[in-house]
């Protein structure tokens, strides 16, 4: 499977920076899951009708870009290849980040992501209820436009699609409404050999589903948000599709021991007292080996009789996702991670204001430095292609996006888009 860097918004780069969960004796539960409101549509492949509408930008690809500005993500595909988008014009690079090409232009572009160097999806919001998905497969030359409308105002679209090894693309599209509490209307189409149903496969009228990634064209794995017991904050749990995205059912994740045994002696003292998961971020996959990163936190009574609390970050392994086992655990501190095999990968490590590039050949279970990030990155997407890495970094006061690259190895970073 295509595995890309991600493009993160402001609202993402905390639960970025802070994935992390906790586990114990890590067990699946009811991997098939509780019907979490399907829809009564089905989803047929076969009744779907191609649009026939492209649209020509050979005019916009005439147009050299740079440098880039107010971007709201970047995607690099590999060593030089690259999409990056605005709000209104989607950009692509072949000199890696030198020069970028605007191949896509509109009012109003909710979501882009970017497969591979000639494969491109873009959502672009034409009405309150109505947006039309486009897709390109010669690198922004054509687009095809397929419209998609939901029964309520569309306020947010998340999209993801991957290519199998049979180079056929899979994935998602999901609208959501306006949001109560964190919930509120979603509607989710699924993307299979490279079309998108004619209809959605899930919908809710008070769904909190996000960050959504499809392993397979049937397993798909997301995180939901709801409210703890006080109603104050929030809490959020790891679900799992079999078939598509129709039903959703919960992913039940285990403390781990060494902080199951801490848990259990607060809650004696405390009944009141009990862990609770900060941030989970979806899985991703080399070939059928899963990590799963998860930030948690752990209250204590401390020895003046107040309630403090304890945060620690937990990464976990799955072999098909039968079973999620805790590999690493850190307290106070933060994965950014990107493995390029199921044993090789680069990190970068988050404590306090310190961050590291760190790499790992076991599998993520023990790290060494490779050496410090700078302090004016603030990193928010790591990918890496051989000896050519990338950084995402996001501005703390502008939100704004820069792209940093590493040609040795990640020793040392260059910007080349700020």
């Amino acid at each position: 499977m295509q595995k890309r860097i991600w493009g993160l918004t402001a609202s993402m780069l905390a639960l970025t920076c802070l994935t992390v969960t906790g586990c114990g004796t890590m067990s699946l539960i009811n991997k098939n899951g509780n019907t979490l409101n399907p829809t009564a549509s089905s989803d047929s492949p076969h009744s779907f009708k191609p649009s026939r509408t492209h649209r020509d930008v050979n005019s916009a690809k005439s147009v050299v870009i740079s440098p880039l500005e107010n971007l709201k993500s970047i995607y690099m595909v590999n060593g030089t290849t690259g999409w990056a988008n605005s709000s209104r014009s989607i950009f692509r690079t072949t000199t890696s980040g030198r020069k970028w090409v605007r191949v896509f232009n509109s009012k109003h572009i909710l979501a882009l992501d970017a497969v591979n160097s000639q494969n491109a999806w873009v959502i672009t919001q034409g009405s309150a209820r109505h947006v039309t998905l486009n897709t390109t497969s010669d690198g922004g030359v054509h687009w095809r436009m397929d419209r998609l409308s939901a029964p309520w105002t569309i306020v947010n679209a998340q999209l993801h699609v991957s290519i199998n090894s049979q180079d056929s693309s899979f994935g998602f599209v999901m609208l959501s409404g306006p949001l109560d509490l964190q919930t509120g209307p979603q509607a989710l189409w699924r993307i299979l050999r490279g079309h998108v149903s004619s209809s959605p496969v899930y919908q809710s009228l008070h769904g909190s589903i996000q960050k959504i990634q499809y392993a397979t064209p049937n397993e798909a794995w997301a995180t939901n948000y709801f409210p703890n017991p006080n109603h104050k904050s929030f809490s959020s749990s790891l679900m799992i599709s079999t078939n598509g995205g129709m039903s959703w059912g919960p992913v039940t994740l285990s403390i781990p021991h060494s902080l199951l045994m801490k848990d259990m002696n607060n809650h004696k003292t405390n009944p009141k007292l009990q862990a609770s998961v900060l941030a989970i971020y979806p899985p991703t996959w080399v070939s059928h080996i899963g990590f799963l990163s998860v930030s948690l936190t752990l209250p204590y009574t401390t020895r003046e009789n107040t309630v403090d609390y304890q945060r620690y970050f937990v990464l976990y392994h799955t072999v098909n996702g039968a079973q999620w086992k805790p590999i690493w655990i850190s307290p106070d501190s933060s994965l950014l991670t990107d493995f390029l095999t199921s044993k090789k990968g680069r990190a970068i490590v988050f404590q306090g204001k310190q961050q590291e590039l760190e790499q790992t050949l076991t599998g993520g279970r023990t790290w060494e430095t490779v050496a410090p990030i700078p302090s004016t990155i603030h990193p928010i997407c790591l990918k890496f292609f051989g000896q050519t890495g990338w950084i995402v970094s996001q501005s703390i006061q502008s939100n704004s996006l820069s792209l940093w690259r590493s040609q040795d190895g990640g020793k040392n970073w260059n910007v080349v888009v700020e």
